[in-house]
């Protein structure tokens, strides 16, 4: 009896794939040290580029004093997934684009892609929990505001 299971191939919604479907875009230029020997840019760069593109959507919505503006709470990431669609290349640029997939009581979920020559190289989720005093915390209605004005359309 075989204990292998069985691989589906993992489906993408299609709104996903496409840059035109995001709220916020912005332009990576990969660097050297970004490459391996083979000219790709390797998975971890492509990691922190959703991490640059994730911080600074969520600067565009929150105010650009974001990161720094002293605050009781913190949004703290719980959870980053990376899907790997296929190789990107040095030293062509990338879009890193973001959009706000969903909004629950104290957690959002941003969804982000990676595009090479108009194709999908990388999605990636991340959902970011409010925490005040050490627990989980629900989301002011400003704070809804701001993530409301980042939505995804839905598909």
């Amino acid at each position: 009896m075989s204990h292998e299971r069985s691989r589906q191939p993992v489906r993408h919604e299609p709104h996903l794939l496409q840059a035109a479907s995001y709220p916020f875009a912005m332009t990576i230029v990969p660097r050297y040290a970004d490459m391996d020997i083979l000219r790709h840019i390797n998975n971890l760069a492509l990691a922190e580029y959703h991490e640059e593109a994730r911080t600074r959507f969520l600067m565009t919505l929150f105010g650009e004093d974001f990161l720094f503006r002293k605050r009781e709470y913190r949004l703290l990431p719980v959870r980053t997934t990376y899907d790997y669609l296929r190789e990107a290349h040095y030293p062509l640029s990338l879009l890193a684009c973001a959009g706000v997939a969903h909004i629950g009581r104290s957690s959002f979920e941003v969804a982000m892609a990676l595009f090479q020559d108009d194709h999908c190289v990388c999605l990636a989720t991340a959902i970011t929990v409010q925490v005040l005093d050490g627990k989980a915390a629900t989301l002011t209605d400003e704070q809804r505001a701001c993530l409301a004005r980042g939505l995804l359309p839905v598909s």
